[in-house]
């Protein structure tokens, strides 16, 4: 019987990061480059809302800040934007993730970055969309039972019924929470399964990861503990750059108070340069994590898989 080499699962995405730096430069660009359109759709509208504000503050006036009106349809077509911006940002990062898998499975096409655009990215869009919805659906569902036994426990009373309650209702989320993460895990390799053949496969993926739930478990677990490890290190190293950064923008610690009574349009314009230089700093650094958390489960299945062409006919 197959099994998941979990270590080389976990390591498979630093591996990836070596053997093709630039594919995983070029995989960072997509996700960052929306993530910057993002930011310049909302900017203006929370720089005039905050104007508005600060306007209102210091002229002492009550009510609502003049011309609300027009900031709120201003504010209900930039989310309808927005909201657009994110079906094209998860569209994306399908494409990214197919990349990813495609570089672990068929390493040997590598075209552009291993980039296409074809049936497995609309299939994994749509699946990632629809998995999301049906997720938060069972997780109400549950909810419900689940205030039915908390109802019932504080009914009950009591002298300790504080303390039961304190104990029970996080053992009822985690168990809720630990029976959607397994749920999860039979799915895993239903991304990897479509990149290897262009066809989309479920219920094969469940059939696939019975008896290896634990295996996947720990790569999981692996992998936050990798997350938490990075994400210390990239926060040290944002906060410590971006706070000599912002303090060379604003003149040192002595020209903040001025900073701060600038008007926030200008406020933005100083800081653009130094958000310029963060968005480059962020494509190697987004480009990175998507293969090292994308890696592992096409390296997993990978594992499992003993010939697609005979597996899947």
């Amino acid at each position: 019987m197959s099994r998941i080499s979990i270590g080389a699962a976990i390591g498979s995405g630093f591996g990836l990061v070596g053997r093709r730096p630039v594919s995983v430069l070029i995989w960072g660009v997509p996700t960052v480059a929306l993530g910057a359109a993002a930011i310049w759709l909302l900017a203006p509208l929370y720089a005039a809302i905050i104007s508005a504000a600060i306007s209102q503050a210091q002229s002492g006036a009550t009510g609502p800040p003049p011309g609300i009106g027009a900031l709120s349809q201003q504010a209900v077509m930039t989310s309808s934007l927005v909201w657009l911006l994110d079906i094209v940002q998860l569209f994306a990062v399908s494409v990214v993730y197919c990349a990813v898998w495609r570089a672990i499975l068929h390493p040997d096409k590598p075209g552009f970055a291993y980039l296409r655009v074809g049936l497995p990215e609309l299939m994994l869009m749509v699946f990632t969309f629809a998995f999301v919805i049906v997720t938060i659906v069972v997780m109400v569902i549950l909810m419900i039972p689940i205030g039915i036994i908390v109802g019932i426990a504080a009914n009950a009373g009591g002298n300790g019924s504080a303390v039961g309650m304190a104990i029970l209702i996080p053992i009822l989320f985690l168990a809720m929470l630990v029976a959607l993460v397994m749920v999860g895990l039979r799915f895993v390799f239903v991304g990897p399964m479509m990149v290897d053949d262009g066809k989309f496969h479920f219920m094969e993926s469940w059939s696939m990861t019975k008896g290896h739930v634990g295996a996947l478990f720990l790569i999981g677990l692996g992998l936050v503990a990798v997350a938490i490890g990075v994400e210390i290190v990239i926060v040290a190293l944002m906060l410590g750059l971006g706070a000599a950064g912002f303090f060379g923008v604003v003149g040192g610690v002595g020209g903040l108070p001025a900073f701060l009574k600038l008007p926030p349009t200008e406020m933005l314009s100083r800081l653009a340069p130094l958000l310029g230089a963060y968005l480059i700093v962020l494509i190697p650094i987004q480009g990175c994590l998507l293969a090292i958390f994308g890696a592992p489960w096409a390296r997993a299945y990978r594992d499992l898989r003993p010939d697609a062409s005979e597996t899947f006919a």
